[in-house]
């Protein structure tokens, strides 16, 4: 069992060795609390604690512009990816269970719905310590797939001792960070560093879906599943760098005075179906952690079920509408939110000339498939809740960290050197 701990803390320890260590009963000793009066905590586990930022331009919209030339990066990986594969399929291997926290999970659950079209495998997405507690194994030959940025979450490390000490199940870790405690625990680790200085998950995730269509692509060639999806995806995975620079340089500034144009709205409701599901809540996660304005997100036909009594002007509709068997009841959702003066953004593909007609506002992604969206599509929620959280004044880099009771909280719920 490793009991290894993350850089960035060893880092701070090293620079206190005297110093009372933190404790469960007093996680920020006085040290540490003037230590995060001075650089925000997020900053300290992305490894930026040098280079803290107080306003804009702040390091998270360097972060998403830094997106196309790392998504050409992973594709440097495919031959790494391609021997995981060939172990998968000459080994035997049945089911894929796919697990994280926070963006992680919604990888995983991405995952989930991605693997099983492209491969013939049967795949989970499972909540790393729901996996832990409660999640119970079959009998079809099973690999655990482990997410986490940072490699230090503590409930990705427990759900990967579980599956390996007591299920005897391998573990696959994807991080971005080298050296890592999940990838000392993990049988086998892919490692795609970034060097991501800000809070939110902005390049680890695009690169990290990256690595996943390019897992699955290299799976669903050996298994011989659906070879014309699988090439399908190929083809657009291997352009989405450029998918991403045009989509920057087209939409950003349009973005930019939507987030200002919408800065006093109390919530947004995000919306998306099938593959897109997971951009919904990706989009939404983003919006929360760099604006700090809260969201909801509904699949699509849980939004007209769920939500109508809630729509009001002050609070804003965003639908993922990309052509596919969710395409027409999102543009119902639009006209339901229409209907009951929610005002309404809707992401659709360039071209698109029906929920485009309805919606208060559009956003245009590359006309690519349904199953490629989920990059594009988090890349707009990043820029959104970036542009929201200037707008507000908040520092979307930091995770609230830049206030000393947010630190805190995070220093609560992860003791130093769990995430």
């Amino acid at each position: 069992m490793s009991n290894k701990l993350p850089r960035w803390a060893e880092r701070l320890l090293n620079k206190y060795p005297d110093a009372e260590r933190p404790t469960a009963d007093n996680p920020v000793p006085a040290w540490l609390e003037e230590e995060l009066r001075r650089v925000p905590l997020w900053y300290h586990i992305r490894e930026a604690a040098n280079e803290p930022r107080f306003e804009p331009p702040y390091h998270l919209i360097e972060d998403i512009h830094r997106q196309p030339p790392l998504l050409r990066k992973t594709i440097a990986l495919r031959e790494r990816l391609s021997e995981i594969a060939n172990h998968i399929v000459t080994k035997g291997y049945e089911h894929l269970v796919f697990v994280g926290c926070g963006s992680a999970y919604y990888t995983s659950l991405f995952s989930a719905f991605l693997f099983p079209r492209l491969t013939g495998l049967t795949a989970d997405g499972v909540e790393a310590w729901e996996f832990g507690n409660y999640w119970q194994p079959g009998d079809r030959k099973t690999m655990v797939i482990a997410q986490s940025a940072t490699g230090g979450s503590l409930e990705v490390l427990e759900a990967a001792r579980r599956a390996r000490n007591e299920w005897k199940i391998p573990v696959l870790a994807i991080t971005n960070t080298l050296d890592s405690p999940l990838e000392a625990i993990a049988d086998e680790a892919v490692v795609f560093p970034t060097a991501q200085k800000t809070g939110p998950d902005i390049c680890v995730i695009t690169t990290r879906l990256m690595l996943l269509y390019l897992l699955a692509i290299a799976i669903g060639e050996r298994t011989q599943f659906h070879p014309s999806l699988v090439e399908q995806v190929k083809e657009q995975v291997l352009a989405m760098p450029e998918v991403v620079e045009q989509f920057l340089r087209k939409e950003e500034n349009k973005i930019q005075q939507l987030a200002k144009k919408h800065a006093q709205q109390s919530c947004f409701f995000v919306v998306g179906g099938g593959p897109n599901w997971f951009t919904a809540l990706e989009a939404a996660l983003k919006i929360e952690e760099e604006s700090r304005t809260p969201c909801r997100t509904y699949q699509t036909a849980d939004y007209l079920h769920m939500a109508i009594s809630l729509l009001a002007p002050s609070r804003t509709t965003i639908v993922f509408a990309i052509p596919g068997p969710s395409y027409e009841r999102l543009h119902v959702c639009v006209r339901t939110a229409k209907a009951a003066g929610s005002p309404t953004i809707a992401v659709v593909v360039t071209g698109d000339n029906q929920t485009a007609r309805d919606a208060d506002a559009v956003i245009n992604v590359p006309d690519v498939s349904e199953f490629m969206i989920p990059i594009p599509g988090t890349v707009f929620g990043q820029l959104f809740g970036y542009y929201l959280g200037v707008a507000k004044n908040v520092n979307p880099d930091t995770l609230g960290t830049d206030q000393l009771s947010h630190a805190k909280a995070w220093l609560t719920a992860f003791p130093l050197g769990t995430h």
